[in-house]
């Protein structure tokens, strides 16, 4: 598309992600679709998904700005949705004018995921997808198409403005403690990442601090933790089992580690491969869905998603707990005889160059499994089920072309928690605590949104 700025970078949409790779999954008797809203060829739900796969991948970073980004194109969608349909409760926008106007359906969602998209992402150019969108099938008129136009417009901008002053663009300098057990960065003149997230404004919870997990271990002293012998098994698991040449942690130990790291820049990040795996769920489980049921799902995910990585941004920097590394780096300078200084070990986390480190925050909790958690709380009170069966795919360079099979989901993001001690930059109570952390908060918004 002519005349876009140069500092905006298009989004192309990758043919892969339309080929999703599914496999022989529970069986969910199929929620009974909207009559008058039957389902396009194209879901412009999962169409705009995707889309929103590759600004992840553009975009990078920590998870607060992805789970932001994604809520704002789901709750634009499912508005557009359901002031057509009328069928349940808005999130932000109900457009009573709307109703039952189905061959304005598929304009008014592309507009609507345009629109909360440039909001989300300004850097970004959106212009070629709406273009493709828009040339997809669509059985509506002219006129509906224009008054699609307008519906979605108005959504997608309500979305914009309602977030524009939501905390996002907090930039607050952080201010370091290097005592022992508190964070520090792992890598020289690496900034903290998000540190100021956990303030942002919550889409359903009441706080960020709302679900805030108990002080590791319990202890409220971090003298008193460092001391204790509980802590010094936490460290020494992580020391034997995810160090970079751990002899201890087993191929698949390793395979766990890698498939669900997705933390470079360039992947779709730990944020992407959960939205990922639900629509490979969703595409097998209810295919021909309205897109009013399709939106639905997508929306409950993305704020259970946006408030857990809140939430658990707000844990790790009141917490502000030191990383693995450093704890084992350090070890002789917290006070506990149990714990031996390696100055050499590095974590098995590594970049697609093989450069070994750590995420740029602190550790309690960990966000892989508290977005992990987050994601199969909402499933499964969607469909009403844990046990889903479904093969997962990755992003991440170090796992190119690995899948992996589970029977839950549940099952899933266990994994996805355990994988953080396998890559040597999590304590187990780290991903204890979030999960916890995440399925909470997957509880509350499913009981609180959209009704």
């Amino acid at each position: 598309m002519s005349g876009i700025a140069p500092t905006r970078r298009r989004i192309m949409v990758r043919a892969a992600a339309a080929a999703l790779a599914i496999s022989g999954l529970v069986s969910v008797s199929p929620s009974t679709a909207v009559a008058e809203t039957p389902p396009e060829k194209t879901d412009r739900v999962i169409y705009w998904n995707n889309v929103l796969l590759d600004a992840f991948r553009q975009v990078g970073g920590h998870p607060g700005p992805l789970t932001r980004g994604g809520a704002m194109l789901n709750t634009a969608l499912y508005d557009v949705a359901n002031s057509i349909s009328g069928e349940g409760k808005p999130y932000l926008t109900d457009v009573p004018e709307a109703r039952w106007r189905h061959g304005s359906l598929n304009s008014a969602l592309d507009y609507a995921a345009y629109h909360a998209l440039e909001g989300a992402y300004p850097q970004l150019d959106f212009g070629d997808e709406l273009a493709a969108a828009l040339a997809l099938p669509d059985s509506g008129t002219r006129t509906q198409k224009e008054f699609g136009k307008s519906l979605g417009t108005k959504v997608g901008n309500a979305i914009v403005a309602a977030r524009a002053n939501d905390g996002a663009n907090d930039n607050t300098p952080y201010v370091q403690t290097d005592a022992p057990g508190y964070w520090r960065p792992t890598a020289p003149g690496a900034a903290p990442a998000g540190a100021n997230w956990g303030k942002v404004k919550p889409w359903i919870l009441r706080s960020g601090s709302q679900f805030r997990p108990q002080e590791p271990l319990g202890f409220g002293d971090r003298a008193e933790l460092l001391a204790s012998e509980a802590y010094a098994k936490q460290v020494d698991e992580v020391r034997r089992l995810g160090g970079a040449t751990s002899t201890e942690r087993t191929a698949d130990q390793t395979e766990i580690a890698r498939f669900w790291a997705n933390d470079a820049d360039g992947t779709y990040k730990p944020v992407g491969q959960q939205y990922e795996h639900a629509i490979i769920i969703q595409q097998s489980l209810r295919p021909d869905d309205s897109s009013y049921r399709t939106s639905k799902l997508f929306a409950l995910l993305s704020i259970g998603l946006a408030d857990a990585a809140i939430s658990v941004w707000e844990s790790k920097y009141h917490t502000n707990l030191w990383r693995p590394a450093t704890a084992i780096n350090l070890a002789d300078t917290d006070g506990n005889d149990l714990t031996v200084a390696d100055p050499n070990w590095k974590p098995l986390s590594a970049n697609a160059a093989g450069v070994h480190f750590s995420p740029s925050f602190p550790s309690y909790s960990s966000g892989h499994s508290g977005i992990a958690a987050a994601w199969a709380g909402i499933l499964r009170s969607y469909y009403g089920t844990d046990k889903i069966r479904f093969t997962g795919t990755t992003d991440d360079p170090n796992a190119v072309g690995v899948t992996r099979s589970f029977t839950s989901l549940t099952q899933a993001a266990q994994e996805k928690a355990d994988s953080r001690l396998y890559a040597g930059v999590h304590f187990r109570m780290d991903n204890d605590a979030a999960l916890a952390q995440g399925y909470r908060i997957a509880d509350y918004v499913y009981a609180n949104a959209l009704k």
